[in-house]
């Protein structure tokens, strides 16, 4: 009944082009073979059809789920040893307790480490555990 005689592919309009044949010669509707066109009744068939299928000539572009970053924390050693801390200033920020409170030093809720009074910053390590260090203030006499 049907042959499917020509599949073309056309550069320059980026298309396909098929060509339908009908054998038969009794007045009876032909329904296409492509889906988009299932409502579309082609009639009854002497000559040749042409449909012509166009294709995308860009890519669809997708989303990303990167692109996001959080500001850094600012967490680390505020005053050195061996330098001056005033009473209340922040000696040192971070997350956990790799520094300890030692001599007049107290701990706040999120661990940072502040002078109970003004002196010298001094560290030293743990004799229990050698990764955390006490940090003391020597008041000034």
């Amino acid at each position: 009944m049907f042959s499917l005689t020509t599949l073309r592919s056309s550069a320059a309009a980026s298309s396909h082009t098929v060509r339908l044949f009908s054998s038969a010669t009794a007045a009876r509707p032909l329904v296409s073979i492509f889906p988009q066109h299932q409502n579309c009744l082609l009639g009854p068939q002497t000559s040749s059809t042409q449909i012509t299928v166009r294709n995308a000539t860009k890519k669809a572009g997708g989303s990303s789920n990167n692109g996001r970053d959080s500001a850094g924390r600012r967490l680390g050693i505020k005053v050195w040893p061996g330098r001056m801390a005033n009473a209340g200033s922040i000696i040192v920020r971070q997350r956990g307790k790799k520094f300890l409170c030692g001599d007049n030093v107290g701990m706040g809720n999120d661990h940072t480490l502040f002078a109970l009074a003004a002196g010298v910053v001094k560290m030293e390590k743990s004799v229990k555990n050698k990764k955390r260090n006490i940090v003391h203030i020597v008041a000034e006499a």
